[in-house]
């Protein structure tokens, strides 16, 4: 991901969904995260299991100053696989709940959505969010706006309500 850098908290995360570590280390991977996301997880979860893994313990006691990737993909590669699909989903969801959450943060919350898109490959779910991309409304208005106009800009207004949406 080349645009969207946010910060989300692991308390807003926990809120909605939990997470696998191999969706904390795209999160991680992809600067979705804040950094002190993995160790929070960590700790919570070493409260309640009996026999942790030793990269949990060495996660949860980790100082701020040290990167949590090696620890983060050790329990990752303990989990079974997830598609690139599933990540980008449940990812999708959270970056664009924490741009509405948060969109005091951002002076223009609508182009963190418009990077969103981008960066999640376009999903056709988005494109009415998105301010440049014309949607069925937005073809509407072109058409009437031209009034009928002639047959060609009633043609050119309707090939952009199917386009991208």
């Amino acid at each position: 991901m080349d645009l969207v850098k946010l910060n989300i908290s692991y308390g807003f995360i926990r809120e909605r969904t939990r997470l696998t570590w191999r969706e904390v280390l795209f999160g991680m991977d992809n600067e979705l995260i804040a950094f002190e996301l993995p160790v929070d997880m960590a700790v919570e979860q070493l409260g309640s299991e009996e026999n942790p893994a030793r990269a949990l313990v060495d996660l949860a006691g980790l100082e701020k100053r040290e990167s949590p990737c090696c620890h983060v993909e050790a329990l990752a590669n303990g989990e079974s696989s997830q598609s690139l699909d599933e990540l980008q989903g449940k990812w999708l969801y959270l970056a664009l709940a924490w741009v509405l959450f948060a969109k005091a943060r951002f002076s223009d919350p609508l182009q963190k959505v418009e990077e969103i898109y981008a960066d999640f490959g376009y999903p056709g779910g988005i494109a009415p969010f998105v301010r440049y991309m014309p949607s069925e409304v937005k073809s509407r208005i072109v058409c009437s706006r031209f009034g009928g106009g002639t047959g060609e800009e009633s043609s050119l207004a309707a090939s952009f309500s199917g386009a991208w949406v």
